[in-house]
């Protein structure tokens, strides 16, 4: 059985990187870590042996962040979410689209983009993350892809957007 304090002491440090790297801020990024630890150990009894602890708490701690981002503000949630942000000039209208587009995601769409778009994983790594098939995974982003495609109409965010997400 795994010990809350041993669980901690073990892997706070990479908890707090991986919020450090969605919140971009450590004050905001310590309070995440004490915030995923707490779902972490209300879940402790559902927790499957099959996924690696580190896994289980990575998988936490980004639907956590992700939500703490989308709560604050769809910005601040782009920023993080597009890869190498800075890198691609969007107009105001592309930037209106991508605001629109993110907005309209649900919190599993978000995450998809964040470990596959952002994070660069694997489908095989999504899949032990979140938990789900590869071949789950795989649809999931297929699908994902196709609405990102069809929702977005101005050809310049199109263009930023299918070269940040794939």
């Amino acid at each position: 059985m795994l010990d809350a304090g041993a669980l901690f002491e073990r892997y706070h440090g990479v908890v707090y990187r991986r919020c450090v790297a969605l919140l971009r801020n450590d004050d905001d990024a310590a309070e995440a870590v004490q915030d995923v630890f707490e779902k972490a150990l209300a879940g402790l009894g559902r927790f499957r042996l099959h996924a690696a602890p580190l896994t289980w708490l990575y998988a936490i701690a980004t639907r956590h962040c992700l939500q703490v981002l989308r709560n604050r503000s769809v910005h601040e949630l782009k920023a993080v979410l597009l890869v190498e942000p800075g890198t691609y000039e969007i107009s105001e209208t592309g930037r209106a689209d991508l605001t629109r587009v993110f907005e309209q995601l649900s919190l599993e769409e978000l995450e998809l983009v964040a470990h596959a778009y952002r994070d660069g994983l694997t489908q095989d790594e999504i899949s032990d993350v979140t938990r789900q098939s590869r071949k789950t995974v795989g649809k999931k982003l297929k699908a994902l892809a196709a609405k990102l495609q069809l929702k977005l109409e101005a050809g310049e965010a199109r263009y930023a957007l299918s070269r940040a997400v794939g």
